[in-house]
């Protein structure tokens, strides 16, 4: 069965209507592309270390002139709309990490009401996969919006540090407090262990005022490497930086509470908020089937979202 290369609906091929709006200004667009990685970067000699999957992400960006299919662009400029990413160089499986990406994004802003930079999966000319994903830091004039993630607010020396995910949602204002529980309950169930400092940011609004920018760069990240279940601790005074990888920040939804407490956010929204999320395991199990994920990574997908489900629903407990 085809699904849109956009929102994942059924009996699609290409995009449905409603993603060209969204995606591509009511544009007519082939979810393959007619160039190449190597066509936007020559030049990629050596990759990071380190066990971050950003650290080793390669991106590009990219235009779409009006009436004009996608075309390569060398650097960051007001007409680069778009930032594409081609599969990973290593880790396992690399080839699946452009719809893991997708697959994860489209779940957190179809299930649980996530904003998200908008995306899709396509393919470059040679048939390797590709991940698109609009950019959201210019309005609709072009003007360049001011963008500012959480390394540089909270001053830290780099994105993983002793600060935690308190600090930051001490930072954001209260209107914000909420959707962050919300990213990081997401993040945590999904697999994802890389939402450092430098994966959450604040955008600029047409007010002038700074606020939680869309969500970007969300995946399961343990299909790839083995990673920790978070990429920060939820508290100030427990950094349980002595763990082996793989062990730490091991939450339940009881975390989750304190965290949302923390943060004074009230009780019957945090109620709601975390069984909003727990409620919904089997429709996270079906998005990823209708994924353009590969069986074995469909599976590896599956696998770790069940482990942490059961993880998150250990030792419930009601705020007191």
């Amino acid at each position: 069965m085809a699904q849109c290369n956009g929102c994942l609906k059924d009996n699609t091929t290409g995009f449905c209507s409603s993603c060209e709006t969204l995606l591509f200004n009511r544009s007519k667009v082939r979810p393959q592309l007619n160039f190449n990685w190597e066509d936007i970067s020559k030049r990629i000699d050596s990759q990071p270390m380190g066990f971050s999957i950003s650290g080793v992400q390669r991106k590009g960006f990219i235009g779409k002139p009006r009436g004009v299919e996608f075309v390569p662009k060398m650097t960051v400029d007001e007409k680069s709309q778009y930032i594409i990413k081609p599969m990973l160089s290593r880790f396992n499986l690399p080839d699946q990490s452009p719809a893991n990406e997708h697959a994860t994004m489209q779940m957190a802003k179809q299930l649980f009401n996530i904003r998200i930079a908008e995306c899709a999966f396509m393919t470059f000319a040679n048939g390797t996969p590709a991940y698109i994903t609009k950019r959201f830091d210019y309005d609709v004039s072009g003007k360049k919006l001011n963008q500012e993630d959480f390394a540089s607010v909270l001053q830290a020396a780099h994105k993983y540090t002793s600060k935690t995910y308190q600090d930051v949602g001490e930072w954001l204002s209260p209107l914000n407090r909420v959707d962050f529980l919300r990213i990081l309950i997401f993040n945590f169930l999904i697999g994802n262990g890389d939402v450092h400092l430098k994966n959450i940011s604040l955008l600029e609004t047409a007010d002038r005022d700074m606020m939680l920018s869309p969500s970007y760069d969300l995946m399961n990240t343990k299909i790839h490497l083995t990673d920790n279940l978070l990429a920060l601790n939820l508290f100030k005074e427990f950094e349980q930086t002595r763990l082996p990888l793989g062990e730490k920040y091991r939450y339940s939804c009881h975390d989750f509470i304190e965290f949302g407490t923390r943060l004074k956010i009230r009780e019957p929204i945090i109620t709601k908020t975390i069984d909003s999320f727990d409620k919904k395991e089997s429709q996270v199990l079906a998005m990823v089937d209708k994924s353009f994920l590969s069986e074995e990574a469909k599976e590896l997908y599956k696998k770790n979202v069940a482990e942490n489900y059961n993880l998150y629903r250990q030792t419930k407990r009601v705020i007191t």
